[in-house]
């Protein structure tokens, strides 16, 4: 090959990385084109690469205080079962509440709820639910996972059937049995630290336990400010008056069985493939895809000219499968590097946190001389859910370019856990699972990557 054609390679590597980044707005079609107009040594291609995967079942999904509130039941054919049981711990009041000392009685204790998420049938729904006071506390320093589960008397203080129509109401549950107990402890209260002691000793809690027969999962809100137990008492001049108790550490209890569907016998932390080869995710069951990335390798290895730059690149996941009007995929996930055993892979020494596929932003500020896809300062590329398309579609152009250039492992980065993403990063935990059971199914031929590209003719 000539000097002219090495210097061709070379502008082409460097301008072409630095378009792709900067122009990714622009028609993908477009990338590269005007730059090798005319040239008989250089074109541009478009190509659609199908990604195999497994599922991935993780097991410690972290549920403290975790968004949503759930409890509820939930059968389909696709998934299985699922139950999900809730533990709430209650806040002492903060202030004393002075109650007078005529005032003798409650009128009424209330247990409000803002409800917020439902999974199931489509409404309107009928949802029966017990509510049961805890055996023992909460500690509010614990971290409570799926599959932990807290004692409770076995009598319920109350049972419900709530008509649900739409989300974002208020649903209040009429405690009368604690009625007394409660204006009792109240009364007497004071805002001291023995007083809290003393409060949380004599209430340790509430669970949200639902009957099966509702086949349909419920979520609350629970740090809305009007999501309180409160307490309604009149004095002599008539006037009715409220004592309100917040809601503390709360945790949700997520237990599946996937018998009779294409998920049946799948082990934690272990590979496994569906018959008909589709991809399962569901956050609070821990289902994961795990995507594959050596069909990408083999589509490079098999270039011969060996350059190739990769204008613009999708990771795609559409067509998605398994939901209804009231069952939808998570609004965003994030692509988590997976080691051998099935883990995500922690880096930081201070703050702990999984490893992810960076965006374009955090590979264009690094030197070439210092990339780590394994720190702590990422930006990790976050897919939105399409809502009109139903689908995913990050761009991870410049992580697809580097894997080819060998600025980073393939070893290191060949395979990812797709997951719902959070809002925050917390150590020592995957982002946002447990958050609530956003779910989807995948075609084989509906996860790929489309990529346009250039090279030598």
């Amino acid at each position: 090959m000539n000097w002219l054609t090495d210097q061709k390679k070379f502008f082409l590597l460097n301008g072409l990385i630095i378009l792709s980044a900067l122009f990714s707005c622009e028609d993908p079609g477009r990338l590269g084109i005007d730059l090798i107009d005319n040239d008989d040594d250089f074109a541009v291609f478009f190509t659609e690469i199908n990604l195999d995967s497994k599922v991935v079942q993780l097991d410690s999904i972290n549920t403290t205080n975790r968004g949503i509130m759930m409890t509820g039941y939930h059968t389909d054919n696709d998934f299985g079962m699922v139950q999900v049981q809730s533990y709430l711990r209650l806040l002492p009041p903060a202030t004393s509440p002075n109650i007078p000392e005529d005032v003798l009685e409650a009128d009424s204790i209330k247990m409000d709820l803002r409800f917020n998420y439902f999974f199931g049938q489509n409404y309107p729904a009928t949802h029966k639910l017990y509510v049961h006071e805890l055996s023992e506390q909460l500690l509010v320093n614990n971290t409570y996972y799926s599959f932990d589960s807290t004692p409770f008397e076995p009598v319920n203080v109350i049972d419900t059937t709530l008509t649900l129509t739409e989300q974002d109401t208020l649903l209040s549950l009429n405690l009368e049995s604690m009625r007394e107990e409660f204006f009792l402890a109240l009364k007497d209260y004071q805002a001291d630290s023995a007083g809290a002691a003393n409060f949380v000793e004599q209430f340790k809690g509430m669970t949200l336990i639902s009957d099966p027969i509702s086949n349909a999962v419920v979520g609350f809100n629970v740090l809305h400010t009007e999501s309180n137990i409160v307490m309604y008492y009149t004095t002599n001049d008539s006037i009715v008056n409220t004592v309100k108790v917040r809601y503390s550490t709360y945790y949700n209890q997520i237990t599946s069985d996937f018998n009779g569907t294409e998920l049946e016998g799948i082990e934690l932390l272990t590979d496994f493939s569906p018959v008909s080869g589709k991809s399962y995710l569901q956050t609070g069951t821990g289902l994961v895809v795990k995507v594959d990335f050596q069909s990408y390798f083999d589509f490079i290895d098999n270039d011969t000219t060996g350059v190739i730059v990769i204008n613009k690149a999708e990771l795609v996941m559409d067509d998605l499968q398994g939901l209804t009007n009231s069952i939808s995929p998570p609004v965003q996930i994030s692509f988590y590097f997976a080691d051998e055993n099935n883990e995500t892979i922690s880096v930081g020494d201070n703050l702990i946190v999984p490893a992810t596929i960076q965006t374009d932003l955090v590979y264009i500020t690094a030197t070439r001389n210092n990339l780590d896809p394994f720190n702590t300062s990422v930006s990790s590329v976050q897919a939105e859910l399409d809502t009109t398309d139903v689908k995913y579609n990050p761009e991870i152009t410049l992580f697809l370019q580097l894997l080819h250039d060998g600025a980073l492992s393939r070893s290191d980065a060949d395979k990812v856990f797709t997951m719902p993403f959070s809002f925050v990063e917390l150590p020592n935990a995957v982002r946002d699972n447990g958050r609530n059971l956003d779910r989807f199914i995948l075609e084989p031929a509906n996860l790929r990557l489309e990529i346009y590209y250039s090279r030598l003719r």
